[in-house]
């Protein structure tokens, strides 16, 4: 069980600490006319390598479009790859602060990432904008007060999703299949949660380790009680789920949801027989009906020829946010405390919807359970993609506990 460690108990504690971080490395490093150097942790290679692309290309796109500028500096952009591993991501990190004198670190993207980064960021104060690594206890349990994310906790995702499979799907007895690590813990054990408390029962879950070959024995091995299955599947093991499934029949037999699946970056090696199914719960859908979403979409697809997942929206995000809190202090991102200030309380207007960060540094946004659909996009003509079917308003990563109620009860686990 964990304590609860208030926001203001949390930030005093450490406030002299960070000041006194700002100023020395405002003098060590260079005057305000020169680059600002942002790291982007990302996996270019390994089982997420095209969730990593779609972050990096989104972010390239972003700092593109605004000359590579902010707050009147230019922008230096160090790219490391940590291929999803946690130690990996640790030595990345590690690198780009004290070897290419980062200013600030965006990134990383895989769950189990983000706790070894913000270790980083503990040990030398530079600030990580922590897009889109998903892991609660960043924000919840182990907060680090140089720390802000700007995509999304794990279960703030399945909470909703959990509420929707028993309320609007009308599943009442479910096996989940969901990815054995810390963000497959946490979305499957969210959605769990919130579905269990609606009333529904849970016949099963199958855990899987990143990189399974071989789905055919977890399909068979799905509880025959089951009126409904739930994916919670990441990287390349999505590909060979969709495939065991159809291939064993399986599409006869029981109906199958995702709650975290069908991303955009995964649906142009799925087939049509992916149409009409209930591809995720998230916090953004291509298929967005908004100003933003179309500007950003139809950007992303004239440049890269297809269009963006969840991942290269929360990179894009990312990046307006932190040009918004550049532009908001004058460029003068050596003082980290006025930077910080800045990401907390800057507002903008992102594709996914409105944004802000609650009193733990998360933010409360919109999530969508989408539908897989064909639609005409004016750059890439037929394409499928997540069409919003249901959306949940300002949700928090808390739910609808309070945060005290919440942090007592410590964090998902298998």
């Amino acid at each position: 069980m964990f304590k609860q460690r208030k926001p203001r108990t949390l930030f005093c504690a450490i406030g002299a600490g960070l000041v006194a971080l700002a100023a020395g490395s405002f003098t060590a490093h260079a005057q305000s006319g020169d680059a600002i150097k942002i790291g982007v942790l990302a996996p270019l290679t390994g089982p997420l390598a095209t969730p990593g692309k779609d972050m990096d290309d989104a972010i390239k796109l972003y700092w593109e479009q605004v000359k590579y500028q902010a707050g009147g500096r230019k922008v230096d952009l160090v790219v490391a790859d940590t291929t999803c591993n946690p130690d990996q991501a640790l030595t990345q990190a590690r690198r780009v602060v004290h070897q290419d004198k980062v200013h600030l670190i965006l990134g990383p993207l895989c769950g189990h990432e983000g706790p070894a980064v913000a270790q980083v960021s503990k040990e030398t104060g530079i600030p990580v904008v922590m897009d889109p690594a998903g892991a609660d206890s960043v924000t919840q349990w182990d907060r680090t007060p140089t720390v802000v994310r700007t995509a999304t906790s794990s279960s703030q995702i399945g909470h909703p999703f959990g509420d929707y499979l028993y309320k609007e799907l009308g599943a009442r007895n479910v096996t989940f299949i969901a990815q054995d690590y810390t963000f497959g813990h946490e979305v499957a054990l969210g959605a769990v949660e919130t579905f269990k408390a609606a009333g529904g029962k849970v016949a099963k879950i199958i855990w899987n380790p990143i990189g399974t070959k071989d789905y055919g024995a977890t399909i068979s091995s799905i509880d025959p009680s089951s009126d409904a299955v739930v994916a919670v599947v990441v990287g390349a093991d999505r590909v060979r789920l969709f495939e065991a499934w159809f291939n064993f029949g399986m599409d006869k037999k029981f109906k199958i949801y995702g709650g975290y699946w069908m991303h955009q970056d995964v649906l142009p090696q799925l087939d049509e027989r992916a149409i009409g199914m209930i591809g995720n719960s998230l916090h953004y859908a291509a298929g967005l009906d908004t100003p933003e979403n179309k500007a950003f979409t139809d950007a992303f697809a004239k440049k890269y020829k297809r269009l963006p997942s969840w991942f290269a929206e929360s990179g894009y995000t990312a990046a307006l946010w932190t040009k918004t809190a550049i532009d908001k202090i004058g460029g003068k991102v050596e003082d980290r405390a006025a930077f910080l200030k800045a990401m907390r309380t800057v507002e903008i207007k992102a594709p996914r919807g409105p944004v802000k960060l609650d009193a733990y540094d998360n933010p409360i946004q919109n999530v969508y359970v989408s539908r897989i659909q064909k639609i005409k996009h004016p750059v890439l003509g037929e394409v499928m993609t997540n069409v919003p079917v249901k959306t949940y308003t300002a949700v928090s990563q808390f739910w609808t506990w309070s945060p005290e109620d919440y942090l007592k009860r410590g964090p998902y686990k298998r």
